[in-house]
């Protein structure tokens, strides 16, 4: 599938100015007679995410893009009782050469999950959003590390994220919820090509449950956002041929599907909608597309529906000229 790139991101760093914060965030010491000018290749993360409301579950299925060499798909994965998240944008920090591993961040971000410990349950949508920011200070925390090295300029939007996280739970009293967490940076000049690189508490964006009188039904976010190409509900919408035949398969999927585009997802069997998706997906994106897809319940249980593939490896080898993000 031709996908139109975001800006450039390519850049060297001076490993000297990265060292520290990157060794923080590995524990290993690096001394200075190690300290050398390298490159940072970072990898990303990148694709769509379809996220369904059905009766009784909440459903993610993800999707990936080969936007450049290295890149893998959306990390899906469970974040504690009743909560499951996805990664995407700038997740993997390499430096070629210096044999210091790899820095993941959806590695980070579950076991700083596992630090903060059980998260509670009950008292409503305000203790819910203290819960979501929670986990949000602790994945902001471990991309400053890594980010704070960055001396060079990045050619982003000011609204452009560099990582964005999505969360998917069940709240007692309050029910299911999506939030999409986005992590952008602000750069100040000081002269010589030299920058110093911030990066901003994460903007919190509700996607579920939506405005009052609003459609409940599929949702998309995708990363780069500026991939092409219709959501899964606009093909649905078209009456995409593809995607009327699968309807046509079944009684249960042509019911699911109906209640998808009257607005009304939470009437649907989620099964039926897992069913659904499992078609679908592979039918409208480009052939060897990756796929993972799991589900949360009323019940907090974590079920997967379609395991990822073997993980992404880490430090999966690049060319030594490769850009540090990604460019045209």
């Amino acid at each position: 599938m031709a996908v139109r790139m975001p800006r450039k991101f390519a850049f060297p760093f001076l490993l000297s100015t990265l060292l520290a914060a990157a060794a923080s965030l590995i524990a290993l010491p690096v001394s200075g007679q190690e300290q050398k000018e390298s490159e940072i290749v970072v990898n990303l993360a990148a694709g769509r995410v379809d996220v369904c409301v059905a009766n009784g579950a909440l459903l993610l299925a993800t999707t990936d893009e080969k936007v450049e060499p290295g890149s893998h798909p959306p990390e899906l994965m469970p974040l504690g009782v009743g909560r499951m998240g996805v990664l995407l944008g700038a997740v993997e920090w390499i430096q070629p050469g210096t044999g210091i591993p790899p820095v993941r961040l959806d590695a980070e971000v579950e076991r700083a999950v596992r630090e903060i410990g059980p998260l509670p349950s009950g008292g409503g949508a305000g203790a819910q959003a203290s819960d979501i920011e929670t986990v949000g200070v602790a994945l902001l925390e471990q991309i400053r590390r890594v980010a704070t090295g960055f001396h060079h300029k990045i050619d982003l939007d000011p609204d452009e994220p560099l990582v964005e996280l999505l969360l998917a739970d069940y709240a007692d009293g309050y029910g299911f919820e999506v939030w999409l967490l986005r992590y952008r940076v602000q750069q100040e000049a000081l002269g010589n090509n030299y920058y110093e690189t911030r990066v901003l508490r994460p903007n919190y964006v509700q996607l579920y449950p939506p405005e009052k009188g609003q459609p409940r039904t599929l949702m998309e976010v995708r990363y780069p956002p500026e991939l092409e190409g219709p959501s899964l509900l606009e093909l649905l919408k078209q009456n995409d041929p593809r995607l009327q035949k699968i309807r046509a398969s079944s009684t249960q999927l042509f019911e699911a599907t109906g209640h998808l585009l009257e607005g009304e997802s939470p009437k649907a069997h989620p099964e039926n909608i897992g069913d659904f998706l499992r078609a679908a997906l592979p039918t409208v994106h480009a052939p060897g597309t990756q796929m993972a897809m799991a589900e949360i319940t009323e019940d907090k249980d974590f079920v997967w529906l379609i395991e990822p593939s073997e993980p992404h490896p880490a430090g999966a080898s690049r060319d030594s000229d490769a850009p540090s993000l990604y460019k045209h």
